[in-house]
C-alpha cells in the first residue's frame, strides 16, 4: 500500500521536530546538573515541557492528531487523577506533598507539569517495551512496568532532594534510599499497570507502520546511563549514589533488551518493502 505524500510529509516534519525536543530534552538536562537554585528549576521546567513535546508529537507523527488526543487525553487523566488522589488521601503511593510554585502551575496542588512528565515516561517506555516484544502482549505490558516503576527509582529521589516533593515517611524505603517509601513503588506499579493496559488498547503494535521507536529510544537510553551518571559524580554532591544501583538494574530490564531488538531489526526489512531477493518474485506476480 503506497502512503500519501501528505502523510509521509506529515510524518517527516513530526519526525523532525520530535527529535529536535527530544535533543533539547537532552541539552536541558546537562544544563540542569551545571546550575543551582532557581536555575535548576527552570531546567527542570525545560526539560518536562521539551520531553513531553517529544513524546506528543512522535504519536501524532504516528498516528495523526485525532488518534493522538484519543490516546494522550485517557493516559494522562488517569494519571493526573492518581496523583490528586494521592497527594489527598496517600493513596495509591503513600502520604506526600509536592511544592507548587517552583515548575510552573498547578492544579488541585499537582504541578501541570508532573501530569506532562508522567505521559512522557510512560509513552516512552510503552513504544520501547512494544519494540522489544511486538507479539508478547503479556511480556510487552509487564516489561513496561518495570521500566516505568525503574525510571521513578532514579527520579523520586533526585526530585525529593531537590525539595520538588516530600513523604511524610522518611525511613521506609530501600537500603540506600530509604527516604523513599516502598508504598510509591507499589503505587507506581498499579498506575504504571493501568497505563500500560491502557496503551494496549489504545496504541497495540503495528508492524506495518511503526518502525525503530528512536525517540522513545533516546529517551530510555539516556535516562538508564545518564541518570546514573549525573547522580553519581554531578548532583547533591555524591548524595544519591547509595540507591544508583537500583535504577541501573531495574531500566536494564527494558534497556539491554532494547539494544538487542535494534540491533536485530537492523537485519530486517522496513515494513511495506521487499529484499532484493524477494524483488523478482513481486514484480513476477505483477506480471
Amino acid at each position: 500500500m503506497t502512503v500519501p505524500t501528505a502523510a509521509r510529509d506529515t510524518a517527516g516534519t513530526a519526525r523532525a521536530v520530535s527529535l529536535t525536543a527530544v535533543a533539547a530534552w537532552v541539552l536541558a538536562q546537562i544544563v540542569y546538573s551545571l546550575v543551582e537554585g532557581s536555575a535548576r528549576d527552570t531546567a527542570t521546567m525545560v526539560v518536562l515541557c521539551a520531553g513531553s513535546i517529544a513524546m506528543i508529537v512522535d504519536v501524532v507523527g504516528r498516528r495523526g492528531v485525532g488518534r493522538a488526543v484519543a490516546i494522550i487525553a485517557p493516559v494522562s487523566a488517569i494519571v493526573f487523577a492518581a496523583e490528586v488522589v494521592g497527594t489527598r488521601t496517600g493513596f495509591p503511593f503513600g502520604a506526600y506533598g509536592y511544592v507548587t510554585d517552583r515548575i510552573g502551575p498547578a492544579v488541585a496542588d499537582v504541578p501541570i507539569l508532573i501530569t506532562a512528565a508522567w505521559f512522557m515516561g510512560a509513552y516512552a517506555v510503552w513504544r520501547v517495551a512494544a519494540f522489544v516484544l511486538p507479539t508478547a502482549r503479556a511480556g510487552r505490558i509487564a516489561i513496561g512496568v518495570v521500566g516505568l516503576v525503574s525510571w521513578d527509582l532514579y527520579l523520586d529521589p533526585q526530585m525529593v532532594a531537590a525539595g520538588l516533593w516530600s513523604w511524610d515517611a522518611k525511613d521506609a524505603g530501600l537500603p540506600g534510599m530509604e527516604a523513599i517509601p516502598l508504598t510509591n513503588f507499589a503505587g507506581w506499579a498499579v498506575v504504571g499497570l493501568v497505563v500500560m493496559l491502557v496503551f494496549e488498547l489504545l496504541d497495540p503494535p503495528d508492524a506495518a507502520r511503526d518502525a525503530t521507536p528512536v525517540v522513545p529510544l533516546v529517551w530510555l537510553w539516556w535516562t538508564w546511563a545518564g541518570s546514573a551518571f549525573a547522580q553519581i559524580f554531578l548532583l547533591e554532591n555524591g548524595a544519591l549514589r547509595s540507591g544508583v544501583a537500583y535504577g541501573i538494574v531495574g531500566m536494564g530490564v527494558l534497556a539491554v533488551p532494547a539494544v538487542v531488538a535494534v540491533a536485530a531489526s537492523r537485519h530486517r526489512p522496513t515494513p511495506g518493502t521487499t529484499t532484493r531477493t524477494d524483488a523478482p518474485h513481486a514484480a513476477g506476480r505483477r506480471r
